[in-house]
């Protein structure tokens, strides 16, 4: 038996969660009633050879076979008792209170509202020598957070006072009684009883990989007739990231439509899963190219194969909490992003639509994408255009949820605890709009520059790493001419200079591009930018730049002075604020 009693300590033989132990020890030694569990509580829990719900649980495992009376409460199911003569007892318990003040009985608890059920609930946890445990399931509904207590109704703000006065009620701490809130995430409940001392918040985490290891097991002998190509072992790498109920989903649609596991479908199936999880805020990338694939940048694909070669050794130390890419459009940051990710074999999560979804994205939302990500082990962080995503966070005009936002973001890119596990790789062309804060060492330990191909030979290995990329046949005779003229340009303009020119040839039924069409191409481009706006977001670059060996020659002996004049002046050129 599961023992929780105040009243007889059993040693307990029964292999307990992480999440259960702290309960445990948190609630015997007298340091609070009343417990949030939160995070991954709609996933099944193991008890003895099987699993069940976290209700079924609390419930029927643990407060039933520990406490006079057990209930479980939520605004939809109402009270649910964990045996039919508890309900008896749990009437006969609040008659007895308010026949002692003189009131009107019950007879059935049903019909109360959520409120006066909290009335009754507290009725039954001041009987002397009885002991009570309660589960409120989807509590956010029942404690709503708000940014302030008069957005709430009068009800709402009610419940809110209930649970207070429980946790600061001297009696209250020192009964058998125990209160158990659910809720997936913890910034949905109402930030008063959250940050009460009294009030302890437990996370239930994502299973690791032993825990899916063993419901793997335990899975495969429920669907007998599922075949895989994959070892069990494999099979609870892949599922990192995934809850036990959504990896038993897998088994029983494969079961139904009689199809194998195989390594892509489970990937795919894992890409859906988590992005839906995550709202679609969060896009699951899958590169086929490597660092190899990119053309000069030497400086950088140096850098990023040193970081590489420490992720792939487990050397967390060496590895850099995040990655900061500056620098104008059109110089292959989000390549260059996705190369490393293709390489380094960590998850990759792109953050998309970001923009948009700022103000509307909860805290709760955030909380529980934070969490998928702790799950998947190790996982590299996209944001593209950061600037624009978190370059205005100090508008309270959504009522400070983007601020909140913001502050979660950085708290959870400088803990230390993800280095090496969790890696951001951010890019902006405008990291002059960023707070100081955000780009500090302990968030992003390097900052790399990307510009333009600076001379021939960069230009040249670019161009051949463009026609590799986009499979173009050609025979060209004079790269050197070709390339010269194309210094400066952004790799973007010259990918489509490279395309304009193959269309060229495939007009002319030739299936090789030449010379001739290059050259011709060159000369009809006419590039889309401003040179001076190029300019500021070079500077921008070098300002940024956490190493000087990264800097062109140009601007390897520049002066903080001269390099903050230059900004300066191009600051006003362009009309910038």
């Amino acid at each position: 038996m599961l023992d929780l009693s105040k009243k007889t300590v059993k040693k307990e033989s029964y292999k307990e969660s992480h999440w259960l132990k702290e309960l445990r020890k948190k609630y015997l030694s007298g340091q609070s009633i009343i417990f949030i569990l939160h995070s991954n509580v709609l996933d099944l829990v193991q008890y003895e050879d099987t699993y069940i719900t976290l209700k079924d649980f609390l419930l029927n495992e643990l407060l039933t076979k520990n406490k006079d009376i057990s209930i479980y409460f939520d605004e939809s199911e109402g009270l649910v008792f964990g045996l039919p003569e508890m309900r008896k007892k749990f009437i006969s318990s609040i008659n007895v209170r308010k026949a002692i003040s003189g009131e009107s009985l019950i007879s059935d608890p049903i019909s109360q509202s959520t409120s006066q059920t909290m009335a009754l609930f507290e009725r039954v946890m001041e009987v002397p020598n009885q002991s009570t445990g309660i589960i409120l399931g989807y509590s956010e509904t029942i404690v709503q957070s708000a940014e302030k207590m008069n957005y709430l109704t009068s009800t709402e703000r009610a419940n809110i006072i209930t649970v207070q006065r429980w946790a600061n009620d001297p009696q209250m701490l020192n009964s058998d009684n125990l209160v158990i809130m659910i809720s997936e995430t913890l910034s949905d409940i109402n930030s008063k009883l959250v940050k009460n001392p009294q009030i302890c918040s437990i996370e239930i985490p994502m299973p690791d990989y032993e825990e899916r290891l063993d419901f793997i097991k335990y899975t495969i002998n429920k669907f007998p007739n599922v075949e895989f190509d994959l070892t069990i072992e494999q099979l609870a790498n892949l599922t990192a990231g995934l809850r036990k109920i959504q990896i038993q989903g897998i088994f029983r649609e494969a079961s139904k439509i009689g199809e194998k596991i195989s390594y892509q479908q489970l990937n795919e199936r894992k890409k859906v899963i988590i992005e839906t999880e995550c709202f679609d805020l969060v896009e699951v990338i899958e590169t086929k190219h490597d660092l190899s694939s990119i053309g000069g940048m030497d400086y950088i694909k140096d850098y990023l194969n040193k970081v590489l070669k420490n992720i792939k050794s487990n050397n967390h130390s060496k590895v850099p909490m995040g990655m900061f890419f500056v620098g104008p459009m059109g110089t292959g940051k989000t390549y260059v992003a996705e190369a490393f990710a293709g390489e380094s074999g960590m998850t990759c999560l792109k953050l998309k639509n970001f923009v948009n979804s700022l103000v509307g994205a909860t805290e709760s939302n955030l909380e529980k994408i934070f969490s998928i990500v702790k799950a998947l082990g190790y996982v590299l962080i996209i944001m593209d255009e950061v600037d624009r995503a978190l370059g205005d966070n100090k508008s309270e005009s959504d009522g400070g949820t983007s601020s909140r936002v913001y502050a979660k973001i950085k708290a959870f890119m400088s803990d230390t605890t993800n280095r090496g596990k969790i890696l951001w790789v951010m890019m902006s062309n405008r990291p002059d709009k960023l707070d100081i804060d955000l780009k500090r060492s302990g968030r992003f330990d390097s900052k790399i520059p990307f510009f333009y191909p600076q001379n021939q030979p960069e230009v040249e290995n670019l161009i051949k790493s463009l026609l590799k990329k986009n499979n173009i046949n050609y025979e060209i005779t004079d790269f050197e001419k070709i390339s010269n003229l194309l210094i400066n340009f952004s790799g973007a303009d010259i990918e489509a200079i490279i395309l304009s020119a193959s269309n060229n040839a495939y007009d002319k039924e030739k299936n090789i591009l030449n010379d001739e069409e290059f050259l011709f191409a060159i000369e009809d481009f006419i590039p889309n930018r401003d040179s001076s706006m190029i300019e500021f977001m070079e500077l921008l670059a070098v300002f940024e730049c956490s190493s000087r060996s990264m800097l062109p020659e140009k601007y390897k002996d520049i002066t903080n002075q001269e390099l903050n004049e230059k900004i300066r002046n191009l600051k006003l050129i362009n009309g910038l604020s």
